[in-house]
């Protein structure tokens, strides 16, 4: 017999069975369909095949064709889309992306505004950032990055995310790849403003500064050269590549000039909503001067014409120090790293000497916002602080760039010890802020939810000073209507948004904290011949303590300095460290597995894995069926055991419908699929470890609204309950005294 289950199963929504592989799929509105592949030992070759359907009424045969063969089919070798739609483990998901005015994720109240009213923000001798009328005042920066014509708002639009920007407690934004936009698009060259477009930049600069939100941005993103910028080395011809004035700038008088004019013309205009220019607004607290642009990655770039540039400043370079021979002109080694170096310096010194000598800027100066080498050091020496950006699980592209399909690892970088964020780790240079202007664990990755507890409990450990997702949104239309989900933008995506709140109680508000000890690698040229990546064993030290760089000479408080990078130079009570299966903090509040994540801070406790069980100090989940990050938080000022307000957070994977993959494994998507969203449904075991008392557990909306009383019990000195991420991901805990 053919039996359903074994050798077949329902033509809608079909999987994979023991006897049975989907051989061929087919879509519908909300679902989708398809035909199974079976294969039967008949014996003897027949002269003919009869099939005979059931009995049972409610049955229909869809026999499309039938062959013989001599052999037997591993079936498992075949691959067929996999969708996901909803079913009894995907739930539909009604989603606003809007926060409750007063409610329990409404964080606005945390606010200190209007922003810069403490006077510019300065780097403290420690090495943070704090105020100049305030010095005293430390802040930490956390929020989004707008991308492109997110930046360019209706009022009304601008104000709706301004509202929603504030409740979720950011207190900065980023804008990026702006600058094409801000262009007069008639315009003959790259240097006349679009005024509808910069009243609109203008407009939002002003309300996020009068609600307490900070901003900053890069001076050169993505702004598209015009034949009218008259740049010498691309008169008569058009170049391959888009951004080629990130590779011009360090080469070219004109390419400086024209950058110089931008930066001119947007930091010398005075804003109508706020009555000052941009270069002396203290709201606007740092730049970027060329989004990832460090010239020992992208010097040979995608225009060969700038090749020859290169060598023949490197030439002059080695002339210079007299080192002109024909082995060191054919090096791209160590020297060659050095003079690209050289080259970086001399721009970047010239462009702080036109921002604060002749536009008198107020704000704060980075550069190089990409990769994690220790040959970038000696550049970023020279900024005011240091920036960097990683992803995790970015999409590949095997036939088109940015178009499908896109290839993902589906790895949770948990089972990798954190290598997002211990990459980013080494970074940052001791005696300067750290920033990470752009991070992100990319849709449609199963683990993402993991990106909260990781981002934001290690740069409490590691004391960083500033982060920020990427991205809120790549265009306006997602203010304004549904969109479905995409790999980096998240304004209507609810597990990542949610995921905010325990970024910011791990962060901003503190609650890991940081190592009291560091150890440091010493900045050194001779670095330069050994190569340019962290070792594992250095960077794995960062799960357990402050690391970074040191130039000669720094004055380094609690701070070990290593001789070199080699694992022989690291302090024997460092030294086992990257061999552990459980890496814990020095701090104790953070450990790490290959298969589990776990903060136990006083105020703050959170789980990540998909294993079983999963516990940290007085949290504790069993049944998880699949990964899940969750935490329970105090909203009052005491530690947890104390506190009679907390939320509780049960983040899990979310899809679009209709999302579809080309086989099972889910590592090539073929489509975002449609909307509405889908949330994975769970019903974990949750115990909380509290003291005594009258205790009510409430759902709570996406939006921060109360859907009512949810179940649970209190015994033996924990609150037990089951949530059901179908019906909530957030869950209010409030405590009256027992009468």
């Amino acid at each position: 017999p053919v039996l359903a289950g074994r050798d077949i199963d329902d033509w809608h929504q079909p999987c994979r069975v023991p006897n049975g592989a989907v051989a061929w799929t087919g879509e519908n509105t909300q679902s989708f369909v398809g035909l199974y592949l079976s294969q039967f030992q008949i014996g003897n070759t027949p002269k003919k095949v009869t099939f005979v359907p059931s009995d049972e009424a409610n049955l229909v045969w869809m026999v499309v064709g039938a062959t013989l063969g001599n052999r037997k089919m591993n079936l498992k070798q075949i691959e067929t889309p996999s969708y996901i739609v909803a079913d009894k483990d995907w739930l539909p998901l009604e989603y606003s992306g809007n926060t409750i005015a007063g409610s329990a994720l409404d964080f606005s109240r945390y606010l200190d505004a209007p922003a810069g009213k403490y006077g510019p923000v300065i780097v403290t001798k420690e090495g943070h950032f704090a105020f100049r009328d305030a010095p005293e005042k430390r802040i930490r920066f956390f929020g989004p990055n707008l991308v492109g014509s997110s930046s360019y708002l209706e009022k009304k639009w601008a104000d709706d995310f301004v509202t929603k920007a504030t409740r979720l407690g950011y207190n900065t934004v980023r804008f990026h790849h702006f600058d094409n936009g801000l262009i007069d698009p008639n315009a003959p060259d790259s240097l006349t403003f679009d005024s509808r477009a910069l009243d609109q930049l203008d407009y939002l600069f002003a309300e996020l500064k009068k609600h307490g939100i900070y901003s900053c941005l890069d001076l050169y993103a993505s702004r598209e050269l015009k034949p009218g910028d008259h740049i010498k080395e691309l008169e008569g011809r058009t170049s391959p590549e888009k951004f080629i004035l990130k590779r011009l700038i360090p080469l070219s008088k004109s390419a400086m000039d024209n950058w110089k004019e931008f930066a001119r013309r947007l930091l010398t205009h005075r804003n109508p909503y706020t009555g000052l220019t941009y270069a002396e607004d203290p709201a606007l607290y740092a730049l970027n001067l060329v989004n990832e642009n460090p010239l020992v990655i992208i010097w040979r770039g995608w225009d060969p014409a700038l090749i020859p540039l290169f060598e023949e400043r490197y030439v002059e370079y080695l002339k210079e120090k007299g080192l002109d021979t024909p082995e060191n002109r054919t090096s791209r080694g160590g020297l060659f790293i050095e003079f690209l170096n050289d080259l970086q310096i001399r721009s970047i010194e010239e462009q702080k000497r036109f921002l604060k000598q002749e536009l008198k800027l107020t704000a704060l100066i980075t550069d190089l916002n990409m990769h994690s080498k220790f040959t970038l050091n000696p550049v970023r020496e020279q900024l005011d602080f240091v920036d960097n950006h990683q992803y995790w699980d970015h999409p590949s592209f095997p036939v088109r760039q940015w178009g499908m399909p896109y290839l993902f690892s589906n790895m949770s970088s948990i089972a990798r010890l954190a290598q997002n964020p211990r990459y980013l780790m080494p970074t940052r240079i001791f005696g300067k802020p750290y920033t990470v202007t752009e991070f992100n664990f990319c849709n449609p990755n199963p683990y993402r939810v993991e990106a909260a507890p990781l981002i934001g409990g290690y740069a409490g450990l590691q004391d960083w000073d500033g982060l920020y997702r990427f991205a809120w949104s790549h265009g306006a239309q997602a203010y304004s209507q549904p969109v479905q989900l995409s790999n980096f933008d998240y304004s209507q995506s609810p597990e990542r948004k949610l995921g905010e709140y325990l970024v910011y109680f791990q962060f901003l508000r503190g609650d890991v904290a940081a190592a009291p000890e560091g150890v440091a690698y010493p900045v050194d040229k001779r670095l330069f011949q050994v190569g340019s990546f962290f070792t594992s064993e250095f960077t794995k030290l960062g799960l357990f303590t402050r690391i970074g760089g040191a130039m000669p000479g720094a004055a380094l408080h609690n701070v070990t300095l290593l001789s070199s990078l080699s694992g022989t130079a690291i302090p024997k009570r460092f030294r086992n460290i990257a061999g552990q299966r459980s890496i814990t903090s020095s701090t104790g509040e953070i450990t790490i597995t290959k298969k589990s994540f776990q903060v136990a801070a006083p105020r703050f406790e959170c789980v990540a894995g998909g294993e079983q069980t999963l516990r940290a100090k007085r949290l504790r989940l069993t049944d998880i069926p699949e990964f899940v990050t969750a935490a329970v938080v105090s909203l009052d000022k005491h530690p947890l055991a104390e506190s009679n307000h907390m939320l509780f957070f049960c983040l899990v994977d979310i899809a679009a419908t209709m999302q579809k993959f080309s086989s099972a494994d889910r590592t090539t998507l073929l489509s975002y699929g449609k909307l509405p969203l889908l949330v994975r449904r769970m019903q974990p075991a949750v115990s909380i470890s509290l003291p005594p008392g009258n205790w009510k557990l409430r759902r709570i909306d996406h939006d921060g609204t109360e859907l009512g009383i949810h179940p649970s019990h209190y015994e033996d000195g924990l609150l037990k309950f089951h949530p059901d991420t179908g019906e909530a991901m957030v869950y209010e805990i409030t405590k009256s005294e027992l009468e």
